[in-house]
């Protein structure tokens, strides 16, 4: 009997920098390589190679340069998607995975020219992400409504990302699946248990945690502004970059908040940080399907959550409807916290819970482990191979 050829597929991304796709991505890619399930290539359209991936994976980047500006970036894309289509012709993949959306563009517009199938990978709520007035705001929308629906299959992380996906930009329900985030849990706790230097001795169940993007959209300054008003033997940690991290540096400043919060950086082992605190923090307005959360629950801490559309309530209170967000006040869930978008007096509340409640502090952590399980990697890994083998006929 003949030997089965394995599918190729080619994934492609803006770039292995430090981000939530660019990690899924290169899970996913090293999974399928090391099971021997596909034969995997990835494509690049800028030369950044944080995330590392077998030394074996063919890695290609269609531009050496690093796009900064916006109108650079929209520019780019029929260049890209020329040049990705001249690539796809020379190496003949089966199918083309795309993640984060410039590449997914990219991805759909080079389809039309080898007619080669491809799926999309939508990692945030793209109405709760655009809701800004701005021009940038309206060409994405504009392009994810014409050329989504051009998609073979469209996955999703998450029920939110698709009832938007559907109700607001007319994409076709029967193109979208849900497969949520994959986490190589062992690896995770095995990192988190090195030693680390970098920040002084602290108790742990004293401690909070941020791992995000500085950006505006996660609220950051109002997680700052309630800490100031917390006991002062309580600390934070805040683990990441970006455009908001002088702003957010400024504003501990000016609350006298400089013994007591650490900005660390971004770290390509936040594990090891997640692991000296008791209790981790979002106040985000928008999400997809928020890594870092399910990290800090496999680490060991209890999560505090806004009820944002897309992503946490699915991971915290998988019992209720995803769409049936808190409106005001906070909600004790099997596995979290959940809390109204901006009402800062229910987060306070929310922090001082879980400082000063022991035993439902432990109970959430406990539980918080467990949930976490459901998003195993091999688990996910297979839901992804069945879709992409189920598209690449």
């Amino acid at each position: 009997m003949p030997h089965k050829r394995k599918k190729k597929v080619l994934f492609i991304v803006n770039s292995l920098s430090l981000g939530g796709a660019e990690k899924v991505l290169s899970l996913l890619a090293n999974t399928f390589h090391h099971k021997a399930i596909f034969d995997v290539e990835i494509v690049l359209l800028e030369d950044i190679r944080t995330y590392h991936t077998a030394e074996d994976i063919k890695v290609t980047a269609l531009s050496p340069a690093v796009h900064t500006h916006a109108l650079q970036k929209l520019l780019m894309l029929p260049l890209d998607a020329l040049r990705l289509a001249r690539y796809i012709r020379r190496n003949s993949p089966d199918i083309v995975v795309s993640f984060i959306f410039r590449a997914d563009f990219v991805n759909l517009l080079a389809s039309r020219l080898t007619g080669i199938p491809v799926i999309v990978s939508t990692r945030v709520n793209v109405s709760s992400t655009y809701s800004q007035k701005s021009a940038g705001a309206a060409i994405n929308k504009f392009l994810i409504r014409k050329l989504y629906p051009k998609a073979d299959a469209i996955i999703n992380v998450s029920q939110g990302i698709q009832k938007d996906l559907t109700q607001n930009f007319q994409v076709p329900l029967q193109k979208q699946s849900v497969i949520y985030n994959p986490y190589d849990i062992r690896k995770i706790e095995r990192l988190a248990e090195k030693p680390l230097h970098e920040v002084p001795a602290f108790p742990k169940e004293r401690t909070f945690i941020i791992v995000s993007r500085l950006r505006p959209v996660k609220n950051n300054e109002i997680i700052l502004e309630i800490f100031a008003t917390l006991p002062e033997d309580t600390r934070l940690l805040i683990v990441g970059d970006g455009p908001h991290e002088k702003h957010l540096k400024a504003l501990a400043e000016r609350l006298q908040l400089d013994k007591r919060v650490i900005f660390t950086g971004p770290k390509e082992n936040p594990f090891v940080f997640m692991k000296q605190a008791a209790i981790y923090l979002s106040a985000s307005d928008s999400e997809g399907f928020p890594n870092a959360l399910v990290e800090a629950m496999i680490c060991g801490c209890a999560v505090i959550s806004t009820d944002c559309p897309s992503g946490p309530r699915e991971i915290l209170a998988p019992q209720t409807p995803f769409d049936d967000l808190c409106k005001e006040g906070f909600e004790e869930t099997p596995y979290g916290i959940l809390v109204a978008m901006q009402d800062r007096e229910a987060y306070r509340e929310a922090m001082l819970l879980m400082l000063e409640d022991q035993q439902k502090r432990e109970a959430l952590i406990r539980a918080g482990k467990k949930r976490a399980s459901a998003f195993e990697l091999d688990h996910i890994v297979t839901q992804y191979a069945e879709k992409i083998s189920e598209v690449a006929v």
